[in-house]
């Protein structure tokens, strides 16, 4: 082996030595945010004010949080709707309060649940499945029609909280998105 050779290795070895360094960790860091899954994130969100939610009527509130896409982080965004339905008057002591939440999105295809035009309950527009406001499917009102859902509106954990600095009582909802199309509830991972 003559000195050209042998340089000629070297320099091949020591090119590969840093183009290894380099690509090795920057391999790593995207294989590993495509393959790591997210761990359940569902944690309870204050989402409004117990005083702002008027008795029997349902009020659709935002359900805002950070968003993680692979690696990007898209902080303070709109990631859901809820319907709050409020159970109890004012007579009753806020701490005691009943509150009911569920998903907008309709268990049959995922569509947006809206309330219907008459304010009587909630409608699906994609395919007029239709709900009661305890999140119960409703039987069809014309002959020959049929209610397609699996099941009803997916209810959420909810609980009421009072603020330490204000003295305000909140509602808090534990935010999950669930497999529609299912008879059963069934969180996404």
């Amino acid at each position: 082996m003559n000195r050209r050779t042998l340089l000629k290795w070297i320099s091949r070895g020591l090119a590969f030595c840093c183009a290894a360094f380099v690509a090795v960790p920057g391999v790593g860091f995207v294989v590993d945010s495509l393959r790591r899954k997210p761990a359940s994130t569902a944690t309870l969100k204050r989402i409004a004010m117990l005083k702002t939610l008027p008795v029997g009527k349902p009020i659709q509130v935002p359900v805002i949080d950070n968003r993680r896409d692979a690696w990007t982080l898209h902080p303070a965004e709109t990631v859901g709707r809820v319907w709050l339905v409020r159970r109890t008057d004012d007579s009753v002591d806020a701490a005691e309060a009943k509150i009911d939440a569920f998903t907008s999105v309709c268990p049959h295809l995922g569509c947006a649940i809206n309330m219907a035009p008459s304010g009587e309950n909630f409608t699906c527009p994609c395919h007029q499945a239709s709900f009661g406001f305890d999140g119960e499917p409703l039987k069809p009102r014309e002959p020959g029609q049929e209610n397609v859902t699996p099941r009803g509106m997916d209810s959420l954990e909810s609980q009421l909280v009072q603020d330490e600095n204000t003295g305000e009582w909140w509602v808090e909802v534990k935010y999950e998105k669930f497999e529609p199309g299912l008879t059963r509830k069934v969180a996404r991972t």
